[in-house]
């Protein structure tokens, strides 16, 4: 039986990044290496990225003949995947679909079969289970509304990337295109919407994050997991073995001001086999000393030819977003992607900072001037909106 991925669109929350960053669909490819291992050969999985997909949604239906397709629906997007939703059943009328994600839990469209909520790896065995057993409808769908289980006890087997290849070289993160995120920490659940990932899931053994490493290759990969710069030794160890593999990429990482300042070896060491840019979350800062301790790092990250990210999430009163906004101006910082609350309430600081002038010059000398400011204009227009 053929199993069809879709994601509908980008939602509101992916889409305020689409300047910096097009991430993969990573939840469904979490999702889609779920399977147990006895449905392996019984099932081919296809995905269908509509955010990009410029073909013919009618004709790629007819050529998949999907059995079962599952949305991956945010929130915003339930405009979408009723569209989309109801093409499938228009199309492919003996098909199910199912919808996961945030969607699921709330009221679905009438085009909309199965919802994968509280558990989606469960949801999903369920229906492909009772597809392939040539269960009813009234059962399978009763099996699928009857999971419980909430919570995901085991790691998640790491996300199937195969699913969206002909996309790959579209995911990007500034001017890198073809950039891949791997995780050094394991996965419990399926969010991954937020531009720096986790902070206290199980970590990974470093050789199997080497071994992600080896097996993508001419790609740009970022690390979004905070582990590898919270613990200097562990990030002295995995530099040591990306270069005992020789493994020269471009590479885009979550920084941490307190490691960076007292281990710049480390730094200069990570830039020297292909780190380009670093994300740094950043609170207000409290005093004098903050704020020159702060401007201290981001000089040394550019000193080794690295660009700063800077991200923040804590809503700053009138007064602090423009005392930020006269500091970054000063220190010739542009580059700021603001997440949760502070994008909310301080979304105006944008009117101030831009695209900082490495990534501007880059972008002039690679794509031409009217490109780079097309880009420069998009990343503020987007961000406002």
């Amino acid at each position: 039986m053929n199993l069809l991925f879709i994601r509908p669109g980008i939602s509101r929350k992916r889409k305020m990044l689409s300047p910096v960053r097009l991430q993969e669909p990573l939840e469904l490819a979490y999702l889609a290496n779920q399977l147990q291992d006895s449905m392996q050969a019984k099932v081919g999985i296809t995905f269908l990225d509509m955010a990009l997909e410029r073909g013919s949604f009618k004709k790629q239906l007819l050529e998949i003949e999907p059995s079962l397709v599952v949305f991956w629906g945010e929130e915003g997007q339930e405009e979408l995947v009723h569209e989309q939703a109801s093409m499938v059943k228009d199309i492919i009328p003996g098909a199910y679909v199912a919808l996961a994600g945030e969607l699921s839990e709330g009221d679905k469209s009438p085009y909309v079969d199965l919802l994968f909520r509280k558990n989606p790896v469960e949801g999903l065995d369920e229906t492909l289970i009772g597809i392939i057993t040539e269960r009813s409808f009234q059962e399978i769908h009763r099996n699928v509304s009857t999971v419980v289980k909430e919570t995901i006890e085991e790691p998640l087997k790491e996300a199937d990337r195969g699913i969206f290849s002909k996309y790959q070289d579209r995911y990007y993160f500034l001017q890198y295109g073809g950039t891949v995120e791997i995780t050094s920490q394991y996965r419990l659940e399926f969010d991954e919407k937020s531009l720096v990932g986790k902070t206290n899931n199980p970590l990974r053994p470093l050789g199997d994050v080497a071994k992600d490493v080896e097996s993508i290759v001419g790609s740009s990969v970022y690390f979004k997991d905070c582990d590898l710069w919270d613990d200097p030794k562990r990030l002295k160890s995995f530099l040591e073995i990306l270069k005992e593999k020789n493994l020269e990429r471009t590479y885009i990482s979550v920084g941490n001001w307190e490691t960076i300042l007292e281990n710049e070896s480390l730094l200069e060491e990570f830039a020297g086999i292909g780190l380009k840019i670093i994300l740094m979350e950043m609170d207000f800062p409290k005093d004098e000393d903050d704020w020159i301790y702060k401007g201290e790092v981001l000089r040394m990250i550019r000193k080794h030819g690295v660009e700063p990210v800077i991200v923040m999430k804590e809503k700053m009163i009138q007064e602090d977003q423009e005392a930020l906004s006269y500091w970054l101006k000063d220190r010739k910082e542009g580059l700021v992607i603001l997440e949760g609350e502070a994008f909310e309430e301080n979304r105006s600081i944008y009117n101030e900072a831009s695209i900082s002038t490495w990534i501007f010059l880059r972008w002039t000398k690679e794509l031409g001037m009217g490109e780079a400011m097309r880009r420069q204009k998009e990343y503020k227009n987007t961000l406002l909106i």
